[in-house]
């Protein structure tokens, strides 16, 4: 195998680390959401909106469903 080969054994583990963070993900945004509903000013609600909605962001990313700059190439 060469430099530039990957193994099937570490694409496979790419995966699994990959799942385990998205996994991570959902559930700091879940927490978020429960905290932005928990809030008692509309700043906390906001910020903790913000927070789930980045965790989103990246898990979507993360597992191939949605990159931010999608429209870059056309």
């Amino acid at each position: 195998m060469s430099d530039n080969e990957t193994s099937e054994e570490f694409r496979r583990g790419q995966e699994a680390e990959r799942a385990r963070f998205a996994e991570y993900l959902q559930s700091y945004e879940a927490g978020s959401r429960k905290l932005a509903e928990q809030a008692e000013t509309e700043d906390s609600r906001v910020y903790q909106t913000t927070i789930a909605n980045a965790m989103n962001a990246m898990r979507r990313a993360i597992t191939g469903e949605f990159h931010w700059q999608d429209g870059w190439k056309k």
